[in-house]
């Protein structure tokens, strides 16, 4: 993944790189949060829930094949490289956002109280005739399911259709420093009904038919 040394993740969550020189500048493969999603590669990021602590399973990961471990805890010295963080969910976002920025893809961010997932099933739909795009699947767009899509960006795609979901938290970072200040994206929507477009925030129509996002 572009960028994503250990050492840049550590000091993009501000946490403490524990691991050798050589570990510290190899970049992960991908990101989970979820044990049993591990690959040779991967980052595991522990968070601890109400139910699991994703601490328990360090050890499977590692057994998996994971480069490296994130965690709220020290662990002491190990035989693989991990980072300690203050907080294991917010390094999730701080690691999302750098993403986006090593990336420097346009990002189209639907917000709303209703008709999100499904606004963004048409826009990707015709932004797909023409782009590369990732887009959210399902309605994997909470505090955590945000970034973890995010994470499934690869240089090859060209643009990311992204629901915010109702957090605050979503819609300051992606709309902070994530989203794409270049030119308008102008597309061509037959037969679209407009109120289906209002929840994806600032979308503007014309007499000639073209929607800008």
């Amino acid at each position: 993944m572009k960028n994503l040394t250990l050492n840049n993740l550590a000091e993009v969550c501000k946490g403490r790189y524990c691991g050798s020189l050589e570990q510290g500048n190899r970049e992960v493969m991908s990101i989970v949060t979820d044990s049993r999603q591990t690959e040779p590669g991967a980052l595991f990021i522990a968070i601890p829930g109400e139910r699991v602590d994703g601490h328990v399973f360090i050890e499977d990961v590692i057994a998996k094949g994971a480069l490296a471990v994130m965690s709220e805890r020290d662990l002491g010295q190990r035989p693989f490289p991990y980072i300690q963080v203050e907080s294991s969910l917010q390094a999730v976002k701080d690691i999302a956002q750098f993403y986006l920025e090593q990336l420097q893809i346009p990002v189209v961010g639907i917000t709303g109280s209703v008709g999100k997932t499904s606004t963004k099933e048409v826009i990707a739909s015709v932004l797909s005739q023409k782009f590369r795009v990732l887009k959210t699947q399902g309605n994997f767009n909470n505090e955590l399911g945000l970034p973890l899509t995010v994470f499934g960006l690869r240089p090859e795609h060209e643009m990311a259709v992204l629901p915010l979901g109702e957090h605050l938290d979503n819609l300051l970072w992606i709309w902070g420093k994530s989203v794409y200040d270049g030119k308008d994206l102008s597309v061509q929507f037959e037969r679209l009904e407009k109120e289906i477009l209002e929840c994806a925030g600032e979308i503007y129509g014309n007499n000639n038919g073209e929607i800008t996002v």
